[in-house]
């Protein structure tokens, strides 16, 4: 199957800075944007096209993986023949990455869904592995941390299908365990807080009625 040439769609040599990527991509998604391209078709099919570059491109984690596929794809003999695979340090930047864009967020009206999948992703199994054999404990110690914050606003529901792959990533570690399990039961008893509070209130002010009701 062949495989999309992401640096021929935003016109970049595959040598481009992160700061060339996104100066690329803001200029061709400019020019290709549907709302400039009315009733033009392939205007729009390259845009999408162009945000699909950028989405790989611009993730370190994904532009790594990406240059490895077009390697095999290509009989080893394409300018990708040194792909550099997916390590520890380019798995933890993206995890900075995320956490910073989470602290910017407004927790109220965020997407918990489209955070729950993107950290779902960069905690895939490939990832998992390289993570658990790196023998790097201070920085799976600030992953972990990392993700621990960009998980907090997330209903605890997510965190039920996060905490297994945390828990495989801190091994034998059982500081980080501890901290992992701690972060957990006080999501949990958040969640608990949350769901039965309603229920709470009403029996007070039920009883505050009543005892209202036998004093008078």
């Amino acid at each position: 199957m062949p495989v999309k040439d992401y640096y021929q769609v935003l016109e970049i040599p595959y040598t481009a800075r992160e700061d060339e990527i996104k100066k690329a991509y803001r200029r061709l998604a400019m020019r290709y944007h549907p709302d400039k391209n009315t009733g033009n078709p392939f205007a729009v099919q390259h845009f999408r096209e162009i945000q699909e570059a950028y989405d790989v491109l611009s993730n370190p984690v994904k532009r790594s993986e990406y240059h490895q596929l077009r390697w095999h794809n290509s009989g080893q003999t394409s300018r990708f023949a040194s792909p550099v695979p997916p390590s520890a340090e380019l798995i933890y930047q993206e995890a900075v990455k995320i956490k910073n864009y989470v602290r910017q967020l407004d927790v109220f009206r965020m997407n918990q869904e489209a955070l729950a999948t993107q950290l779902s992703q960069l905690l895939n199994e490939r990832h998992l592995s390289i993570l658990v054999d790196c023998g790097k404990p201070v920085l799976i110690r600030d992953l972990v941390d990392a993700i621990l914050f960009s998980m907090h606003p997330l209903a605890f529901p997510y965190w039920k299908k996060l905490v297994p792959d945390l828990v495989r990533i801190a091994g034998t570690n059982n500081q980080l365990l501890q901290e992992i399990r701690t972060a957990e039961k006080n999501k949990q008893r958040e969640f608990n807080w949350n769901r039965f509070q309603p229920w709470i209130i009403l029996l007070i002010v039920t009883v505050i009625c009543l005892l209202i009701y036998i004093i008078a």
